[in-house]
């Protein structure tokens, strides 16, 4: 047999190989407002590597439990700054984890969606100071950096003690969109990311100057190449692209 054509057959196929045994499926742990866009960084990240991605959504509070109980996850993307920060102080000596285990991946934007237009003429203080709605829809703010953005707004307007009884708390995000969505409240505080489908008179973005930043970072959870692989793409002009589409700011 010729041996200028065994050896590229060998070397194509010892090639092949290498990439499939580096192939990986990833456990990503993610912040419930972050689905809708982790999906969709998820389908082009497979389109561009070899690696699966396999999500995990629930609250950042939730995650963080199941994390520190040992649950397998690669990546955290968290909806605040903080619980990655304290949970890679718990876990970076024993996983080998330097500084660069954490990142910005977002800044996330908080809006009041309501089920029925909103009156354009008056500010939200105004709408929510009125006898408009009984009841509003807001995420756990011990669980949910939404939630907490949402309960410093209601601060920021001093409205606070008027809805103290009225608020409906769900255990994150998702489940305070579905509370407004399905009708059994007619109005709350949720993520852009989660309306950009409504109408827009349905609408109304709350002012930063209510809320601390929503700034979302992600902690890679191990050393593996596909976890440092996909924070590297998370920093690529197409992953900023993709999030900025899905109503957030790319750092």
């Amino acid at each position: 047999m010729n041996r200028s054509i065994v050896i590229p057959f060998f070397v194509t196929m010892l090639s092949l190989n290498s990439q499939l045994s580096y192939a990986d499926n990833l456990k990503v742990a993610v912040a419930a407002n972050f689905k809708q866009t982790i999906e969709a960084l998820k389908t082009e990240f497979e389109k561009d590597t070899t690696h699966t991605i396999q999500v995990i959504s629930a609250s950042t509070g939730q995650l963080v439990q199941q994390i520190s109980h040992g649950a397998p996850f690669d990546i955290f993307l968290a909806a605040n700054i903080a619980h990655p920060q304290i949970l890679w102080q718990q876990i970076h000596e024993q996983r080998g984890l330097d500084k660069g285990a954490l990142q910005v991946y977002a800044n996330g934007r908080l809006v009041f969606f309501s089920n029925h237009p909103l009156t354009q003429n008056k500010t939200l203080a105004e709408i929510l100071s009125a006898d408009t709605y009984s009841r509003l829809s807001v995420a756990n703010p011990t669980l949910a950096p939404y939630g907490l953005a949402a309960k410093q707004t209601l601060e920021c307007y001093n409205i606070a003690n008027n809805w103290k009884h009225k608020l409906v708390t769900g255990q994150n995000i998702a489940q305070t969109y579905q509370f407004i969505h399905s009708q059994s409240v007619n109005a709350g505080f949720v993520a852009q990311s989660q309306v950009l489908d409504q109408p827009p008179e349905q609408v109304r973005v709350v002012s930063s100057k209510c809320y601390d930043p929503i700034k979302q970072m992600a902690l890679r959870l191990n050393n593996k190449p596909a976890s440092q692989a996909f924070m590297t793409y998370l920093t690529q002009p197409k992953a900023k692209t993709i999030i900025e589409n899905h109503g957030y700011d790319a750092p």
